[in-house]
């Protein structure tokens, strides 16, 4: 039977707080994911309207004020969502291979991240393509999130087997400077990145961007340390609104540099307008990411059924929605209504579609909570 709580002694206040934080902790980021989840369905959606390309339906003509908006709603996206999933992700990764060793660990993560690959290399994208383009399609698709996450914990796995773990007072959360030093690190090195390769531009079969590969490394170990020190859960009220004051200030920024640079500023090369442009893309990302966990964190950390229920399905929704967005624009197709308002009705269906199909079908299939998990 356990202790009794006292709740004027300190030590027990302590370890009072330390069974609380986990539950928050689980909740708020489930919360946070579901929401990125929703963004990664409405970014999709936005492709054959906006400024996207390289879209399975070819882009449809629209007016100035919808490229604009739709503009806007995409490079503000791509800056942060995915970085933010990747230091979502490795933040549950040392907990999970301490619990299971590196052997365990990496079996399960091939079973979750290499099958739904290889199911849509071999047969999703290849029939998706003969049906739209004529011919079979070999891609990895969105699933490129998947096979770096399989890198990126492979590598972490390894050095975790190299070198043990020791035990230490857990450091404050970083400063402002250092904060800021992470974001110039993290815009130099992409600056350098998009001399050779601009943003958008994939290297073959859809592996990977290496544009954002830089800021997608860096969030991975960052998450990995803000678990190793807490600090997802410790962020100063001070740092939440200065951050939060950035990042909505990185929205009007942004076309005040495309003002600037003749709309040049993510075209890469060795220009000042590449580096205007990586040099905001670091910051937004670094800002929404310190500005998101700590408003889901204050605001969103609690669950009911429903809220639950779409936490759990988040992962299957992100394998599945390609598909399904892809099916409602080709319906759209010729269709005589504003651009903009196709790409809500794609997003909004597209989310209720998926989220649907993931609870009620994918996930009760013989065997595939024990893939997807």
């Amino acid at each position: 039977m356990p202790a009794e709580v006292d709740g004027n002694n300190p030590g027990d206040k302590a370890r009072e707080v330390s069974k609380a934080v986990p539950a928050s902790r689980i909740y708020f980021l489930d919360n946070l994911k579901v929401f990125l989840t929703i963004l990664v369905v409405f970014h999709h959606s936005a492709q054959p309207y906006g400024p996207g390309g390289g879209w399975w339906i070819r882009s449809e003509p629209s007016m100035i004020i919808d490229y604009l908006i739709l503009a806007i709603f995409l490079a503000v996206n791509s800056s942060f969502f995915m970085g933010l999933y990747f230091m979502i992700s490795a933040y549950f990764v040392p907990s999970s291979l301490e619990r299971k060793g590196a052997a365990r660990f990496m079996k399960g993560r091939l079973v979750k991240l290499g099958v739904p690959i290889l199911v849509f290399m071999i047969i999703v994208f290849p029939v998706m393509g003969y049906i739209l383009e004529g011919q079979p399609s070999i891609t990895l698709g969105h699933l490129w999130f998947l096979e770096l996450l399989l890198i990126f914990s492979a590598v972490y796995a390894a050095l975790w087997r190299m070198k043990k773990s020791i035990p230490g007072a857990k450091r404050a959360f970083p400063g402002t400077a250092t904060i800021v030093t992470f974001a110039l690190v993290m815009a130099l090195v992409s600056f350098i990145v998009a001399i050779w390769w601009p943003i958008n531009q994939w290297v073959p079969l859809g592996l990977f961007e290496p544009f954002h590969l830089t800021q997608y490394a860096l969030l991975f170990a960052a998450g990995i340390v803000a678990y190793r020190e807490g600090w997802i859960d410790a962020i100063p009220g001070t740092a939440s609104k200065l951050w939060t004051r950035i990042a909505i200030l990185m929205v009007p920024m942004l076309l005040v540099i495309g003002a600037a640079t003749n709309s040049a500023e993510l075209s890469g090369g060795f220009t000042v307008a590449s580096l205007l442009g990586c040099t905001w893309v670091s910051f937004t990302c670094v800002s929404m990411c310190i500005a998101l966990l700590a408003l889901f964190k204050n605001r969103f950390s609690s669950q009911g059924s429903f809220e639950k229920a779409l936490a759990g399905n988040t992962f299957t929704v992100y394998l599945i929605h390609i598909p399904i967005i892809v099916f409602f624009q080709y319906l759209l197709i010729g269709v005589a209504i504003d651009p903009l308002f196709k790409f809500v009705i794609v997003g909004t269906t597209g989310v209720i579609v998926a989220f649907a199909t993931s609870h009620y079908v994918i996930r009760r299939l013989p065997y595939a909570k024990n893939i997807l998990g």
